[in-house]
């Protein structure tokens, strides 16, 4: 659905409403979550999860808006100033009868943080599970030996247009008026472009002048597997930990997929 902005003759005319969403996997739930936190400060998310060798998963997030930040978010979608801007309740509810993923731990220590921990029994379930992971956007897979190169086990992420509408379904205790205030056409079946995109905040949704703290705003990504990575795409690594970081515009216009994986010998 498009709508105008009509705040002043510089205002773009073109602007676009979210519908409304339930999506997500794992490794990329908290990415639109993240795009909450806008921060004039610091505005980072952070996702560490522990891949072991018996497949299981281990995940904890952190979200946390910065107090320069929260009532300029709760002034978007209209929350009292002090509204929680997370809901434990909605993420342990959605988590209920599901078994590809567990939620072991969920709270909200203050109205403006939100803390949680998943579990994975084995990731190839969850991957198989189409209802969470669309195909292609998680592959976990075995790499024969060949030659004098071992067998090899491979992590890969792809996140594109086609998989973002999945970013929610899994962490959905974000009030959805705040994803609806962002607009990312990430989500849009017909988005404005990137450039579009960055007139629309900064005339519109965070201001100019904000711009470039909001530049600087990334999901910071750890990964820790069975064994010392041998090799990876789409970030560092050292031992068997992979770090990345996804700049958060990025992840909200999606014009180009975001990839990352790494190897370790089996």
């Amino acid at each position: 659905m498009k709508f105008l902005v009509n705040i002043n003759s510089k205002r773009p005319a073109r602007f676009r409403r979210l519908r409304p969403l339930a999506a997500a996997v794992f490794l990329s739930a908290l990415f639109l979550v993240a795009a909450a936190t806008l921060a004039t400060t610091s505005c980072s998310g952070n996702l560490d999860a522990t891949l072991r060798g018996d497949g299981s998963v281990r995940a904890a997030v952190r979200l946390d808006i910065p107090d320069a930040l929260s009532g300029r978010v709760r002034q978007f979608v209209g929350l009292g100033s002090r509204e929680p801007l997370f809901s434990p309740d909605a993420v342990r509810s959605q988590f209920l009868g599901r078994t590809s993923i567990n939620l072991v731990d969920v709270s909200s220590p203050t109205p403006d943080i939100l803390t949680s921990v998943v579990w994975v029994q084995n990731l190839d379930s969850l991957i198989a599970d189409t209802s969470l992971v669309p195909q292609g956007m998680i592959q976990y897979r075995k790499i024969p030996a060949q030659g004098s190169t071992p067998a090899m086990r491979e992590l890969s992420v792809n996140l594109s247009k086609e998989n973002a509408p999945y970013m929610l379904r899994l962490f959905p205790g974000v009030d959805k008026r705040i994803i609806d205030s962002l607009s990312p056409p990430a989500l849009e079946s017909d988005p404005v472009t990137a450039d579009e995109y960055r007139l629309n905040l900064e005339q519109v949704i965070i201001g100019k002048k904000n711009m470039p703290a909001f530049d600087a705003c990334s999901v910071d990504i750890a990964i820790t597997v069975p064994k010392a990575i041998s090799s990876a795409s789409g970030g560092a690594f050292s031992g068997p930990v992979f770090r990345a970081k996804l700049p958060l515009f990025d992840l909200l216009t999606m014009e180009k997929p975001i990839a990352f994986s790494m190897r370790w010998p089996e």
